[in-house]
């Protein structure tokens, strides 16, 4: 009997280098912004990458998550990292979707208030689909097919949202349940985060403008700026730096689109 297809790629070493000294300190102001109010200690992987090749992703990580293997930990198997890396692959799209619409309902709502047309702008903000329908199980009939998560709080640069397990992605990721996510975009660069309890908002940095990490890209200079990261943002400006000069170990995924089809084939 053929063996059944591996469906999730597990990543593999793609730059070996790690700056011990960036990666502690962005973990530790990641856990520090994701702590409840009651000061416990979250689970979480952040992610920032960029495709390579032609259907690789590479990327660096920060992780926190209880249980969770590295893949460079001999013997066990990255799954939660694999999982993890293919979804901000598969989300990466859809969020950018997303921050369009952002962008065409602030605009549609400025054009009306300078035309003092409130009245139209009621109707609008009512009916149109600005925000993502939830998935089967968690409105019924009300299906949206290809988006697995809800939007919890947007600005223009930053989305947190939840992420359900969707008729799609129960089927081929079992362990994927209810997971809080963060997708900020910078400069051109994005990067994700997953973690298993949702902090008080004001730590995200919603309608606040990040710092811009405008010195010699040296890990000196990268440290000195993490350091006074005021919100969860400015820890992801960090993590795109810190992946972009590669100064954190960084892996590969080589063919996302084998996740991306499996989502979809539906």
């Amino acid at each position: 009997m053929a063996k059944k297809q591996k469906w999730l790629i597990m990543p593999k070493v793609h730059s070996k280098f790690n700056d011990q000294k960036i990666q502690d300190l962005l973990i530790n102001k990641a856990s520090q912004f994701l702590s409840s109010p009651e000061g416990e200690a979250p689970s979480f992987i952040f992610l920032s990458g960029q495709f390579f090749d032609v259907k690789g992703f590479a990327y660096s990580a920060l992780r926190a998550w209880k249980g969770a293997a590295k893949p460079t930990d001999s013997g066990r198997r990255p799954l939660l990292e694999a999982t993890f890396a293919s979804l901000s692959v598969y989300l990466s799209s859809l969020l950018s979707l997303q921050s369009d619409f952002y962008f065409a309902y602030d605009e549609i709502k400025d054009i009306l208030a300078e035309k003092k047309r409130e009245d139209l702008w009621t109707i609008v903000e009512e009916k149109l689909p600005f925000i993502s329908l939830p998935p089967r199980e968690m409105y019924g009939s009300q299906v949206s097919p290809i988006s697995p998560y809800f939007v919890i709080n947007q600005d223009e640069d930053l989305i947190l949202g939840e992420i359900y397990p969707s008729v799609y992605l129960t089927e081929i990721i079992k362990s994927i349940k209810s997971r809080f996510f963060v997708f900020f975009q910078h400069q051109g660069y994005s990067s994700f985060g997953f973690f298993n309890s949702l902090p008080e908002l004001k730590k995200f940095g919603f309608e606040q403008q990040a710092r811009e990490f405008s010195s010699d890209p040296t890990p000196e200079n990268l440290l000195k700026y993490a350091k006074n990261a005021k919100n969860l943002k400015e820890v992801m400006v960090a993590l795109i730096h810190a992946h972009n000069n590669a100064f954190l170990e960084q892996f590969l995924i080589d063919d996302y689109e084998l996740l991306l089809n499996k989502l979809l084939e539906g």
